[in-house]
């Protein structure tokens, strides 16, 4: 494992026993990356140490993300494989940042970033392997981009079974990072346009409210932030919800949070946006229409989670299955 450590709270603790070995690089800061015609999260991961070590031998290589696809014209063996596992499309996704943020020098910077990476991916070698997590992915990555060899690994999960409860909560959820510009536009849309229409309760829970959100709840009593919630925390605000209300300003990607409430949590509501690329239709709403979130929340408040809508959610350990997805993985290198 060749891990980047940048970012306080993640580490490499409990991954000893699965590595033969484990190095740790730091990244380039954004002022050494600045004058680069690389996107910033592609220049800040090549690193020399690295790719010595990665010329040392002819190992497979799995390249997590494009972030790390920097790294390609550097490894010396040609006849060695190399997967590129990609998250989304980082072009769109930067779009849709620069798109709900209000700091003008972030907008900026997402909005450079997203330039940078459509031309970046436009010039990646397109006979790589890419292990995409969705369908509407690998559209975009063959369609727009030209990538050849495609291959659908969807997303892998910390969860093996659907632990959902039974039974009635008392409120409505939405969790997420709000560091995350999307995350916290998608936040303040709620409480704007939804739950200051309607009185059941709302809980917002997650690192990095701004001041700005917290003005928008003070202003409904029946709505509540939970700041920065431990693990444990979060998990028992997921389990004892009655509907998970989880929209999405962002088309890319496969939404792990709207995975996580499926498996754990009652009802669950998305858009669009959300829902695209999940694989996902039994135990889902998906609503588009201010009212329509309004109407569909004070219904399903008075219904109850039964065994049934528990059942329907088997189905999604077939595609999130980690141990075939895992073997399917492997093949691929």
């Amino acid at each position: 494992l060749h891990y980047f450590s940048y970012n306080p709270g993640r580490g490499i603790s409990g991954l000893e026993p699965c590595c033969h070995s484990i190095s740790v690089y730091e990244r380039k800061s954004f002022l050494r990356s600045l004058f680069s015609p690389l996107p910033y999260i592609v220049a800040s991961r090549i690193n020399q140490k690295l790719i010595n070590k990665l010329n040392d031998d002819d190992h497979p290589v799995l390249l997590e993300g494009f972030h790390c696809s920097g790294l390609l014209s550097y490894l010396t063996n040609h006849k060695r494989t190399i997967l590129v596992r990609a998250h989304n499309d980082e072009s769109g996704y930067y779009k849709t940042l620069a798109q709900v943020e209000n700091s003008l020098w972030r907008k900026m910077y997402y909005l450079r970033e997203s330039r940078l990476l459509g031309s970046y991916q436009r010039l990646l070698d397109k006979s790589v392997p890419v292990a995409v997590l969705s369908k509407p992915d690998a559209d975009v990555l063959s369609q727009r981009y030209g990538f050849q060899h495609l291959h659908l690994v969807p997303l892998f999960i910390p969860w093996e079974g659907v632990a959902s409860r039974e039974g009635f909560g008392t409120y409505c959820l939405y969790h997420g990072n709000m560091g995350v510009p999307e995350n916290e536009a998608a936040a303040e849309w709620l409480v704007r346009h939804v739950f200051s229409c309607i009185t059941v309760p709302f809980v917002i829970a997650g690192r990095g409210i701004s001041t700005k959100l917290m003005k928008a709840v003070a202003a409904h009593p029946h709505v509540s932030i939970v700041h920065d919630p431990s693990q444990e925390n979060l998990s028992a605000l997921i389990s004892n919800a009655h509907i998970h209300v989880l929209p999405s300003l962002n088309k890319t990607g496969v939404k792990l949070k709207l995975l996580n409430a499926l498996l754990n949590g009652r009802f669950c509501i998305t858009n669009n946006a959300g829902a695209v690329g999940m694989g996902i239709e039994p135990g889902l709403l998906v609503l588009e229409e201010e009212a329509a979130f309004q109407n569909t929340i004070v219904e399903l408040m008075e219904q109850p989670f039964t065994q049934e809508d528990k059942a329907k959610r088997d189905t999604l350990l077939n595609s999130y299955n980690n141990r075939a997805n895992a073997i399917q993985l492997s093949a691929l290198l």
